[in-house]
């Protein structure tokens, strides 16, 4: 089992291209998406909090803090593990920083994790906020996040700068394919161009 892990900033649409890879690959089963966010979402339940930003913060930063910040990446890939170990590639997203890569490959092998990077512009990531399958998608918190950075696109900002903090940025430069899903400027790249691409990756470390 390979464990696929997409990379990039918001919006830049590794989230959508993995649900929709699978229309376009001819295989027996389809490719798991699963992604650390519930995981996050499941430690506050338990602790009979409501999902607000301020408890999530505040649990993850616990969390963090008592079993390291590849806390809920272990969480996810015990997941994996335990549903999915006879799937060819799994699709993990969520993990932002290089320990939580090295907690995997230390676990399955460096060979078994394969990263890729979706790219495009800010002006073209924040108009993306816009998309009606974007609004559809989110919810809660996540609506009012995005609501809020579509109005003032500085918040946006603020994001990127957040999760590049975590050290996003040296994982999509270590990336070992890179997905270009500019479609507002240069190259001018349409969905199913990228989705495409997406799909021949997956392919190719399948094959």
């Amino acid at each position: 089992m390979k464990v696929l892990i997409i990379l990039g900033l918001p919006l830049s649409g590794k989230t959508t291209h993995a649900i929709k890879v699978n229309d376009l690959l001819d295989l027996k089963q389809n490719i798991p998406l699963v992604e650390t966010g519930p995981f996050v979402f499941k430690a506050v339940a338990e602790l009979g909090l409501e999902p607000n930003p301020s408890n999530v913060k505040k649990v993850v930063q616990n969390l963090k803090e008592t079993h390291g910040d590849a806390v809920f990446t272990i969480r996810a890939l015990d997941h994996i593990k335990a549903n999915f170990s006879d799937r060819s590639v799994v699709i993990l997203s969520g993990p932002k920083a290089k320990s939580e890569i090295d907690v995997i490959a230390d676990d399955i092998g460096r060979e078994n994790v394969v990263l890729v990077s979706f790219h495009a512009s800010f002006k073209t990531r924040h108009s993306r906020l816009l998309n009606t399958d974007r609004k559809n998608a989110s919810k809660g918190g996540k609506s009012v996040e995005d609501e809020v950075m579509a109005r003032d696109p500085t918040k946006l900002v603020l994001r990127d700068t957040k999760e590049l903090s975590y050290g996003l940025g040296e994982l999509m430069a270590l990336a070992d394919y890179v997905i270009n899903t500019e479609n507002r400027n240069w190259p001018h790249k349409t969905f199913d161009d990228t989705l495409i691409d997406f799909a021949n990756v997956i392919k190719q470390i399948i094959s």
